[in-house]
């Protein structure tokens, strides 16, 4: 049976990448050249992941060590530096040991190896940490800059991304903005590409003159994949498979699904199943409702948890995306209250990750999820239709 030319993991690689030949180039660029930083950011689901696995493949190829610390789910500053050093250990190769113990003396970490049971794997490997050196504010950027030390001493580089960076300010606040800045001005031994989703945080960041990492490092926000280009990706990827999509219906799957990577490569994949099924016909509108059908479950979780003014909100944005929530005609209309409780309410549904802005105006964060609340709301405001 052929499987799906639409890989279905955040993390696609090889052909199931959608190309981004320039951003690609850049990263390998930045990683290739000890000292450079790159700051890479946009909003979730954009393929930022993605974009920097394929890169650190390409890295290897060249013979260059590189390594991607994931900061999304570490759940403080202590789980974050042990990632630092497992991914580390994994990079260096035969002075891997030295290397994280010395890093280890030099943060004042206990360090433990614990032999792998069929000795082929690496080394366990686990640290414990003083509840003094704990709580510093800087704990992980000292880390980065114990790391490079050691490296030098060792005359040996390293390509380093640290994805979802922005959290390490959620640890310690502007103290580690400005040690991070300290590390990258005076470390040379490690190339680095910070990537994140925390767009406006981060575009502040880099754009503010008087942020730590003004002019210190290269900034890329990464948008959409042109829509043209999509489309013909997708059609040339489901070729490849013996089931080709057409190319007026690989355009209508960017525009359904659009603009963010992976849920235009979720719809891709849904039609393509669907074109299989059904001996070469499929229109990308009925596979989308397939789609919300099927991921119905969480989207029912995430509505039984909203107040009945959020609900109502929804109701509408999904219905009619421009509507004037602020409007006292569309307030009263539809129980909304006053324009301070919208704003409050909008404010929860952004922080909750439903919506977020669109040309300055709120808007779903998920394609899926706005069509699953205007089908199960057709009767109350009118008929539904994809848009």
């Amino acid at each position: 049976m052929t499987q799906s030319p639409f890989a279905r993991t955040p993390l696609a690689a090889g052909a199931a990448f959608a190309d981004r030949r320039a951003e690609l180039a850049r990263l390998v660029e930045t990683w290739t050249a000890p000292g450079s930083a790159l700051v890479l950011y946009g909003p979730r689901r954009m393929g930022k992941s993605a974009l920097l696995h394929e890169a650190a493949r390409r890295v290897h190829r060249r013979k260059r060590p590189a390594v991607i610390v994931d900061l999304a789910t570490a759940v403080d500053a202590p789980d974050a530096v042990r990632r630092l050093l497992v991914a580390v250990r994994s990079a260096v190769g035969h002075t891997w040991q030295s290397l994280i113990q010395a890093v280890a003396h030099r943060m004042h970490l206990s360090l433990t190896l614990s032999p792998s049971p069929d000795g082929t794997a690496l080394p366990g490997l686990s640290f414990g940490i003083d509840p003094a050196t704990a709580s510093r504010a800087t704990l992980f950027v000292d880390a980065l800059a114990a790391v490079d030390h050691e490296l030098g001493r060792r005359k040996l580089h390293l390509a380093l991304g640290l994805d979802e960076f922005q959290r390490l300010l959620a640890w310690g606040g502007d103290d580690v903005e400005w040690a991070l800045k300290s590390v990258l001005e005076r470390h040379g031994r490690i190339a680095w590409v910070l990537a994140g989703s925390a767009t406006t945080l981060i575009e502040d960041m880099v754009t503010n003159k008087d942020r730590a990492l003004w002019k210190l490092a290269e900034h890329l926000r990464l948008g959409p994949v042109p829509a043209e280009e999509f489309a013909a990706w997708i059609t040339a990827r489901s070729a490849e498979a013996h089931q080709r999509i057409r190319l007026e219906t690989a355009r209508e799957i960017v525009r359904l699904a659009g603009p963010r990577t992976r849920d235009v490569i979720a719809l891709a994949h849904a039609t393509w199943r669907n074109t299989r099924l059904n001996r070469g016909v499929a229109d990308a509108a009925s596979s989308f409702d397939d789609l919300v059908r099927e991921t119905s479950a969480p989207y029912e979780q995430s509505w039984q948890q909203l107040t009945q003014r959020e609900q109502r909100i929804l109701r509408l944005l999904a219905s009619r995306p421009a509507v004037a929530l602020s409007s006292e005609r569309v307030r009263h209309d539809h129980s909304l209250g006053a324009a301070s409780s919208v704003t409050v309410a909008l404010a929860g549904l952004r922080k909750k990750g439903i919506l977020c802005e669109a040309d300055r105006t709120p808007a779903f964060d998920d394609p899926f999820f706005r069509r699953w609340v205007e089908l199960g709301t057709a009767d109350d405001l009118g008929p539904a239709s994809v848009s």
